[in-house]
């Protein structure tokens, strides 16, 4: 799997969330998603991690092993959509997330896992 491969998987993963995979747990309501941006995030998947950083406005700005790319996200009633100009193709995929400890936890209708996190707030 090359890296530009793995790394769309992960973004197309961060933002295909399937609620009904999410059901174990309450997912955030839409303003506590909404308070997230402005921020700094990191996100892990199947060991790969990627650094994004988003507006209050709904811009996203990523980097990931040299690559950067440009997106938006916004709300659609409580799911998050996300979209990437390159890795994601400009499609928006939207879900539901759910809180773990620090982590902010999706499933992807495809089975994979993404965790992201607040960068720039202090961890516990």
């Amino acid at each position: 799997m090359t890296i530009r491969t793995a790394l769309a998987a992960t973004l197309i993963g961060a933002a295909a969330l399937s609620s009904s995979a999410l059901a174990q747990a309450a997912p955030l309501a839409r303003s506590d998603v909404t308070k997230l941006f402005p921020g700094q995030f990191e996100a892990q998947v199947k060991g790969y991690r990627v650094s994004f950083s988003g507006t209050r406005g709904g811009s996203l700005n990523g980097v990931a092993y040299g690559q950067q790319d440009t997106g938006h996200w916004y709300m659609r009633g409580s799911a998050l959509c996300v979209s990437f100009d390159k890795w994601t193709k400009g499609k928006a995929h939207c879900g539901e997330i759910i809180q773990q400890g620090g982590w902010y936890v999706a499933n992807g209708k495809d089975g994979q896992s993404l965790k992201f996190r607040r960068t720039d707030l202090a961890q516990n």
